[in-house]
């Protein structure tokens, strides 16, 4: 059977739908797993999750594909609000994330700083602008909790840089994990 130009780019364009959309919620599946893990870390601060899905946009960008990571975090953030959270908690995620993911944008064009140190950057940016919306529904009485904020934010965007520079180290040498 002949198939003519068009029909087969469409063809095309059809097949590649899914994979854009497998791609969208396969970025929620870190979320979940990282609210499973960060039942740990709430003893230590309530609040604090590993943030495990942040490191598939920190790859995404890393590979060049900045749009891409845009597209998953904020997909991520809009499914898991409505599936786990709230409009307060989505004001919060959308707070850090548009923050921290254009800081990630930004610096990742340096080439003087690794995925873990931008992860770094992207953690502590991440909780101060989580911080700075929560001021405005629960009052300043919230800064005294940057600190341990910080830290965790480092801690936690260390332990997903190293993550993305492994994933990106296997993605470069088509090595399987």
């Amino acid at each position: 059977m002949l198939v003519s130009r068009y029909s087969r780019r469409r063809a095309v364009a059809v097949l590649t739908v899914p994979k854009r959309i497998a791609a969208r919620s396969g970025s929620l599946s870190p979320t979940v797993i990282s609210s499973l893990l960060s039942l740990t870390l709430i003893a230590v601060a309530p609040g604090v999750k590993l943030g495990l899905s942040n490191a598939v946009a920190l790859i995404l960008v890393c590979s060049g594909d900045t749009k891409g990571a845009w597209m998953v975090n904020i997909t991520r953030i809009l499914l898991s609000a409505l599936l786990f959270g709230s409009a307060i908690s989505l004001v919060f995620a959308m707070a850090g994330g548009i923050a921290s993911l254009l800081l990630v944008s930004v610096i990742s064009r340096s080439k003087n700083i690794s995925e873990i140190g931008i992860s770094m950057a992207s953690g502590t940016v991440h909780n101060i602008f989580q911080c700075v919306a929560a001021t405005v529904f629960v009052g300043t009485g919230v800064i005294y909790y940057l600190p341990a904020l910080l830290l965790l934010g480092a801690l936690c965007g260390a332990f997903c840089g190293v993550l993305a520079h492994v994933t990106l180290k296997k993605i470069k040498t088509k090595a399987t994990f």
